[in-house]
């Protein structure tokens, strides 16, 4: 325990005021106060208050004192007053920097309006596709039965060209399926089978292929599109869809900002009004054509081209082997793709996982519940057998990015506004007390309890994500409850997880039992999983290899790290 500090008191120190009588205030005690001229200040500010009687003299007192604390130097940009922005801030920049001075690799040229042109890679482009779905295609979806006599359809066939030239040779393809239907968001629609929210019969994704579900006109604002294109190293956008001058421009203005590079296929696009999409075109396209803007490709707010050139460009190329690709980036290699990881010492009995469709899961490894100073701690429990397999976690999450690996991280995390946190979790008869509670200021180091970027939300030191990494931020216990985790692994065509993080009992076990209803065969690392009460730990460890398995399998880290192709 810390040495108790010398008692500051507060003693009198006579002041006069405006009507004679006599104000006292002097702080004995503490040299630290009296270095930074604190007991003059407050005996000046408390004359003030005694003079003028303000309504609210605490309030006074309070913007007196706010007002004498110096005001550092400006260096640099101007400072966010949320600390998550800053890294947000320095990601832009570096993106921006890159724009204008690195150029892409190029392995076909686009024509685009306005004699410009627009370089293409089958590794780096994505065609991105914005609700095709029969609700706004069809006479009798919710949205177009209002608009039955109109050109929305004209480019359906224009997208039906795109999907079959971008599969051929193996683009990353995105669809976006929108819930908000004009000032209405139809939550109700999302994760169901409605055959009107549903993309369009014969522009329906594939396996593999990314489906992000928005309840904003943009694709990127309220979903997790961006993250996935940047994980399959995607720079470029091929842009098409509905409706022009809505969905389709709010996401070309929200891909730009986030500097990828769009261009836009008219004959692909189309709106309910033909001016409507004439017009879009025009205010995407023309800025981009205009002296002082035209420097760069795709940035402002981007270029036009057609299908015909699209087609032209990609159909001389051989298909790409895009899963393979990916992979060699990795660095998976050691002589093949499909390397096996065979873990003879596994319980209750030896298994084997394939490494290409194998994601290490890392279970709420964050400040809230394994910081001595973080919520789990304010609780009354020990951390210290949480904070115990830190090192062998990080040693596994090394390694495996070696392996080039899927990784996931999660944290649970409730949005700024509490609306994902359920009533009885906040305030409860089985909540914390008032003061400990979700959302509360546990202290200004910690920040906010179980809030997204606040301080004690993020992930320990040594086991931050990296870039191309998935975070995932849960609301509940589950890794699966109210996330994307599950269409972010089948995109990947994962069918294994390892799992690791705290605690074994609550979050690591319901992520692992919700990934064991999913289809996913699951290992739990035994020394990389822990719980502020070893004996919950010891007895889940039990529950999950019980009858030949039940739920997983149970191994030690050590065994993994031995399989490892790159670590023989």
């Amino acid at each position: 325990a810390a040495a108790a500090a010398a008692p500051v008191d507060v003693v009198p120190a006579a002041m006069a005021t405006e009507n004679g009588s006599s104000l006292s205030v002097a702080i004995q005690g503490c040299d630290f106060l009296e270095q930074h001229g604190i007991p003059a200040k407050l005996q000046h500010l408390l004359k003030e208050i005694s003079d003028k009687k303000p309504k609210d003299p605490l309030q006074y007192l309070a913007e007196g004192l706010l007002s004498a604390a110096p005001v550092p130097a400006a260096s640099g940009p101007p400072q966010s007053p949320f600390p998550h922005d800053l890294k947000r801030r320095a990601e832009i920049s570096a993106r921006a920097k890159r724009a204008a001075t690195v150029e892409l690799s190029s392995e076909g040229t686009m024509c685009c309006k306005g004699e410009r042109r627009f370089p293409v890679a089958r590794h780096d482009t994505a065609l991105v596709l914005i609700d095709m779905q029969t609700d706004f295609l069809e006479p009798t979806g919710r949205v177009g039965q209002h608009y039955s006599e109109t050109s929305c359809r004209a480019g359906m066939e224009g997208c039906r060209r795109l999907l079959a030239a971008a599969r051929r040779v193996g683009l990353t393809i995105a669809h976006s399926r929108s819930h908000r239907y004009g000032a209405d968001v139809r939550d109700d629609l999302v994760g169901t089978s409605d055959e009107g929210y549903e993309l369009h019969p014969d522009l329906r994704a594939r396996p593999g292929e990314i489906v992000v579900d928005k309840w904003t006109f943009g694709a990127f604002a309220s979903t997790p599109l961006e993250e996935e294109l940047r994980a399959r190293g995607v720079e470029r956008i091929l842009l098409c869809g509905v409706l022009t001058n809505v969905c389709v421009f709010a996401t070309a203005s929200q891909a730009v900002d986030r500097f990828f590079r769009v261009c836009l296929i008219e004959d692909a696009c189309a709106a309910f009004q033909s001016e409507w999409h004439d017009m879009a075109l025009r205010l995407i396209n023309e800025p981009q054509a205009k002296k002082g803007h035209n420097a760069q490709f795709g940035l402002y707010f981007g270029e036009i081209s057609t299908c015909d050139e699209v087609e032209r460009c990609f159909g001389e190329l051989a298909p790409l082997a895009r899963n393979q690709e990916v992979w060699k980036k990795r660095k998976v290699t050691n002589g093949a793709v499909e390397a096996q990881i065979s873990l003879k010492a596994a319980m209750p009995h030896s298994c084997t996982l394939p490494l290409q469709h194998t994601a290490l899961v890392m279970i709420d490894l964050q400040k809230d519940f394994l910081d001595p100073k973080g919520f789990g701690a304010c609780l009354g429990n020990d951390v210290t057998p949480c904070t115990a397999i830190l090192p062998a976690c990080e040693a596994i999450l090394t390694a495996w990015r070696k392996c080039g690996g899927t990784v996931v991280h999660t944290l649970e995390a409730h949005l700024p506004d509490l609306s994902d946190c359920p009533e009885a979790k906040h305030t409860g008869p089985r909540a914390p007390p008032a003061g400990k509670r979700i959302g509360e200021v546990l202290s200004p180091e910690m920040g906010r309890i179980l809030v997204r970027n606040e301080p004690g939300n993020g992930l320990m030191p040594g086991l931050q994500a990296v870039e191309g990494e998935k975070v995932v931020h849960k609301p509940g216990k589950g890794a699966f409850y109210n996330t994307d985790l599950h269409d972010y692994l089948q995109g990947r065509d994962i069918t294994h997880l390892i799992f690791t993080g705290v605690t074994t009992e609550v979050c690591v076990q319901t992520s692992m039992r919700e990934a064991n209803d999913r289809g996913y065969e699951c290992v739990l690392l035994e020394d990389c999983t822990a719980s502020y009460f070893p004996s919950f730990k010891d007895g889940t460890l039990q529950q999950v290899r019980a009858q030949g398995g039940i739920v997983g399998w149970t191994v030690v880290s050590t065994e993994l790290l031995a399989a490892l192709p790159l670590q023989k």
